[in-house]
């Protein structure tokens, strides 16, 4: 509390000081609290404003000591404000007092010293504005959190704390940001002074040693230089923490960065220095109208924006002055106040000056007194505060519609926050999650948890993958994105994203799954392939040896060594068919046969504890099939059945006919599986067994598949287990198992065959094969067949292997097809036929010819390519070679003149389409209509020959198009002219 001053009885009083300074009509009506302090800090005078600001009644203030109404925090500061202004200084701070009801209320305060006649200070005139609005509205959404930190950031506020045991200093994120720094490394102590600069470091050291020490209330300004070289303008206030002892162990604070009050500040000290008086240094626009609406007094701010001088005051009115102002609200206030002597107030923008202001008019004795303020950063901030809380809704709407479970958790675990993505993820209701402990609800096993909020809490993130626990009790794989987040109150919380990536989980190990198969697929296939070269002469050479062999006992062996070359030949089928799907023959199936089979195998391998039941009728309905492959099925089904009863039990197979075939199961009485066991058993490598390869029942499965069936489990533990079948009964043919002799072999009558392998060994074996049989054969390998082909060798049949180094048996097979159309093709392979081989097949009309393979099947398969061969459609001959030639000339020519080496090409395309299309007909390219097509074709050569002079483009295209005509046809016009003719005429 200040101490009196020694009275003088020369000393102006303080309502004569107040009445000097020309205050008395603006002090009653100002909107702020304005008030007459003498220099013992003692009310004089007080307006309504300053008493509704307090809480105290005009009258019981007067006489009052202000230092009454301040906070504890603020009076020493407060009071040296006051000091400063009993010594001549305009002063302006910010303070805080308690009404009597306990409300703390924040205010701006400026005061003025009030000088007498004798210029000596007299009273004090403090003008107080409330600016607890901005820390209300804050509070108010302090419910938010993301909400309260992004409010922190548009008002340029953040947290610090410094503990003064260790010294350690702590920085929110949003100090690193204002200060134009990345999160992370903290600047040591020396660092952090250097920020302020020079004239401020001292104060702000003794400020902080004063709080560290004594415990006083940290409030300090100074000016900062951040990372970018930004001048910004802080003030610091902060509050001690003690322990039991009464000793500050730590320091709480904020920071503010006020670089814009301070710069608008010093705007207005910039204005005051033109003011004429201490009405001059109210920040507003204020004028007095007499009751004439012209104005009488105006400050210095109001002239500017009536945009006159002193002068010229009273020469026009207020509606001259203010044009805009009528009919407007401010015309309203304005007569209110005249007329009715009511105060008002009214807010709206300028388009003259482009700002928002809000205007107070308030009567007086002569008039009214008009007060101005430019409230357009105001408006700005209303503006982006309703924009931001219409943003945050729109947030929440999203997080809420995301397919994510967005959480927030506190660092015990317990849940603060659950989206709607997080009720549909785990089927939880947020009522039902919000405040229990997400480790006890989401997590069986809470080690892993625990091992990833550890790396949560040393990191400030963590992201990784984490089993977790619907409502059901079913499991889920969730990505999991942590991070931790720090508010303003420097509580520290857990932002929480999961997604249920089990599906996504599920996909990505069937298709490491199926990339093995692939794998395999592919050594299995390289390792048959060589398998089948080697097995392949073995078989030729038992089969040519037997058929001169008249001793009983050899041909006893080499029918041993046929049957062993045999079974080999058929477990190599059986890996390709795993490893590249099921290909094999298709042919009637005797299945009470292949059960009879099938019950013969079983009961020599299966235990003596299991008792064994084949339920099938002696008649079936025949199917189409592999007899060999159906015959694996039931013997893996018939195994898996074994494992799952070791102390014994009854393994049942049942046969059934069945509306759509042949219903095929095999039941067993053993131990059974659970649903998740059953719902993975045909996953590749997926296996219950400590031996097994996971590789039965896929395989299986995948032979049922391609024979049109599929395979139904049906399971129950402790109960047994049964797995089902159906396959499509054959269409129009009969039961039972086809012939299996070999028809009797072709005769070459001195046909040319060419043999392309290279493997000499079976190159040779097949030719021997076919010499015997009276054809005329020379074996080569790849390169020299190509050799041979280009140097115009014909041939009735080439034999060529696929997989060849260097030289593909599909160019071979093409090269054939182009220059000797009428030659059968046939293609061996150690391999099931790939889709480039298929496509030869159906392009070329090849034949297939597996390897290993018999002399017998050898000659079948040449003998059926040569027939297929003689027995080519014509059409499909002339749409393969001629069409495309036609059709390419017809658009070239129809496109307009081509080029000499254009017409050319043309000529050349059509000359050979002709040539090879009468070598492929033969006798049948004298037919009248194929003629003519053929024709077409040569004509059309022999004009382009000629040039464009001879012959116009118009009348080639003419021919080609009756060419293109007539095979699209496919039957032969009444007329019949030569083409050749034609062409000459």
């Amino acid at each position: 509390m200040p101490q009196p001053k020694p009275s003088r009885a020369s000393q102006t009083t303080p309502s004569d000081a107040l009445r000097l300074n020309g205050l008395d009509a603006l002090f009653h009506g100002h909107p702020d609290g304005v008030c007459v302090i003498d220099v013992d800090g003692t009310f004089v005078e007080c307006n309504s404003a300053l008493a509704a600001l307090t809480g105290y009644p005009a009258e019981e203030l007067t006489g009052m000591s202000f230092a009454r109404l301040l906070h504890p925090d603020s009076l020493a500061y407060t009071l040296a404000r006051f000091e400063e202004a009993l010594a001549g200084e305009n002063r302006r701070y910010v303070t805080r007092v308690v009404t009597p009801d306990g409300l703390i209320r924040s205010l701006d305060v400026t005061i003025i010293p009030l000088r007498g006649t004798d210029r000596e200070v007299a009273a004090v005139l403090s003008i107080a504005r409330d600016i607890g609005d901005v820390e209300r509205s804050a509070a108010e959404a302090a419910g938010n959190e993301a909400l309260v930190r992004m409010a922190a950031r548009i008002a340029g506020f953040a947290g610090w704390a410094v503990d003064v045991t260790t010294g350690r200093i702590e920085w929110s994120e949003e100090l690193f940001r204002l200060l134009g720094m990345e999160p992370g490394r903290m600047p040591e102590d020396a660092e952090q002074l250097a920020l302020f600069e020079p004239e401020d470091r001292r104060a702000v050291r003794t400020a902080f040693q004063r709080t560290a020490t004594h415990g006083d209330p940290l409030d300090v300004r100074a000016t900062i230089v951040d990372a970018t070289g930004r001048l910004v303008h802080a003030h610091l206030v902060g509050e001690p923490e003690r322990n039991e002892n009464g000793e500050v162990v730590r320091i709480h604070g904020a920071f503010h960065d006020v670089t814009a009050l301070v710069r608008h500040r010093e705007e207005q000290r910039a204005m005051a220095r033109l003011l004429r008086s201490s009405l001059d240094q109210v920040h507003d626009a204020i004028g007095f109208v007499d009751r004439s609406w012209r104005f009488t007094f105006a400050n210095s701010w109001a002239l500017e924006l009536g945009g006159i001088d002193e002068a010229r005051l009273r020469d026009r009115t207020v509606w001259e002055m203010f044009p805009t102002a009528l009919g407007s609200a401010f015309e309203g206030i304005y007569r209110d106040a005249m007329d009715r002597g009511i105060a008002g107030s009214a807010r709206a923008f300028s388009p003259k000056w482009g700002c928002w202001f809000e205007v107070d008019a308030h009567p007086t004795e002569e008039g009214i007194a008009i007060i101005v303020r430019d409230v357009t950063e105001d408006q700005e901030a209303r503006r982006t505060l309703e924009q931001y809380t219409r943003r945050v809704a729109s947030q929440a709407a999203l997080l809420d519609a995301a397919r994510d479970a967005i959480l927030v958790r506190d660092l015990d675990g317990v849940i603060r926050y659950w989206n709607r993505g997080a009720e549909a993820i785990y089927g939880i209701p947020a009522t039902e999650a919000v405040g229990r402990s997400v480790r006890d609800l989401l997590y069986d096993d809470p080690a892993e948890f625990d091992a990833a909020t550890e790396a949560l809490m040393r990191d400030g993130y963590w992201v990784g993958e984490l089993r977790q626990r619907r409502v059901d009790g079913s499991q889920l794989i969730a990505d999991c994105r942590w991070q931790l987040s720090r508010g303003e109150d420097g509580e520290v919380t857990v932002f929480a994203v999961d997604s249920d990536i089990t599906e996504y989980r599920r996909q990505e190990e069937q298709r490491i799954r199926t990339q093995r198969l692939e794998s395999l697929g592919t050594l299995a296939g390289g390792i048959a392939h060589d398998l089948n070269n080697v097995l392949t002469p073995i078989l030729m050479s038992v089969q040519l040896l037997r058929q001169d062999e008249p001793d009983a006992r050899k041909r006893e062996l080499l029918d041993t060594l046929d049957a062993a070359a045999q079974r080999g030949a058929g477990m190599i089928r059986q890996v390709l068919s795993f490893a590249r799907g099921s290909e094999g023959r298709r042919e009637p199936v005797d299945l009470v046969a292949l059960l009879r089979e099938v019950e013969r195998f079983c009961r020599e391998t299966l235990p003596p504890a299991i008792e064994l039941v084949v339920d099938a009728p002696t008649e079936l309905p025949a199917v189409t099939g592999d007899d060999t492959e159906l015959f694996q099925v039931l013997v893996n089904l018939i195994a898996n059945a074994r494992d799952a009863m070791p102390q014994g039990g009854v393994l049942t197979v049942r046969a059934a006919a069945d509306a759509d075939g042949v219903r095929l199961e095999v039941r067993d009485s053993g131990c059974g599986m659970d649903e998740r066991t059953a719902g993975r058993i045909l996953e590749p490598f997926f296996t219950t067994k400590e031996t097994g390869t996971g590789l039965g029942l896929p395989t299986s499965a995948a032979i049922v598949t391609a024979h049109g069936g599929e395979l139904e489990l049906t399971t129950t533990p402790g109960a047994g287990t049964s797995v089902a079948f159906v396959l499509p009964g054959a269409r129009g043919e009969g039961g039972g198992r086809p012939s299996t002799h070999a028809p009797a072999a072709p005769r070459g009558g001195g046909r040319r065959v060419l043999v392309v392998d290279d493997e000499a060994a079976i190159g040779e074996l097949v030719r021997q094969t076919l010499d015997q049989n009276g054809f005329v054969t020379e074996v080569a390998r790849g390169a020299e067949a190509l050799e041979l082909l280009v140097a115009g060798r014909r041939f009735d049949a080439v034999v060529t292997d696929i997989m060849m180094p260097g030289v593909p048996g599909e160019r071979i097979a093409r090269l054939v097809t182009e220059q000797q159309p009428d030659a059968a093709i046939v293609l061996m392979s150690g391999m099931l036929p790939g889709p480039s081989a298929r496509a030869s097949v159906e392009r070329d009309g090849a034949s297939f010819l597996a390897k290993p393979f018999t002399p017998a099947a050898l000659l079948a398969t040449l003998d059926s390519a040569l027939k297929k061969q003689r027995s080519l459609d014509p059409d499909a001959i002339l749409r393969t070679l001629v069409e495309p030639a036609l059709r390419d000339a017809v658009a070239v020519l129809s496109d307009g003149a081509p080029s000499e080496a254009e017409r050319e090409r043309l000529r050349a395309a059509l000359t050979a389409a002709a040539e090879s299309s009468q070598l492929a007909l033969g006798e049948r390219a004298s037919d009248p209509r194929i003629h003519r097509i053929v024709g077409a074709a040569a004509s059309a050569a022999m004009a382009l020959s000629f040039g464009a002079d001879l012959v116009a483009s118009t009348d080639v295209v003419g021919r080609l198009e009756e060419g293109l005509r007539l095979v699209a046809a496919g039957s032969w016009p009444p007329e019949d002219q030569d083409p050749a003719a034609e062409t000459l005429r």
